[in-house]
């Protein structure tokens, strides 16, 4: 965990301080595409191929959705609101 919060963080000073050339940051938002959906692939795998979670689905229930969803949108509320904040508010969100 300590790894992908580390890249993370590195990312983000990175960005901050314009370390990054302007060709790859213009070409970010394809890979961090391409990147999202070969990680739910990668997820979506892992999860169909394990009995004990797909046996699992139809006792989850309403619950993980709910959680789900509150995730997701308490996620967006909190980018909307911090990113003018970190001062690279841009409108593009």
């Amino acid at each position: 965990m300590w790894l992908y919060i580390l890249f993370l963080a590195s990312g983000i000073l990175l960005g901050m301080y314009d370390k990054i050339p302007q060709k790859i940051v213009s070409k970010s938002s394809g890979f961090q595409f391409w990147s999202l959906l070969i990680i739910l692939f990668a997820m979506g795998v892992g999860i169909g191929g394990s009995d004990e979670i797909t046996k699992g689905f139809y006792t989850i229930g309403l619950h993980s959705i709910a959680f789900a969803a509150a995730a997701i949108t308490g996620s967006l509320v909190l980018v909307r609101l911090l990113r003018p904040l970190i001062g690279r508010g841009r409108g593009e969100i």
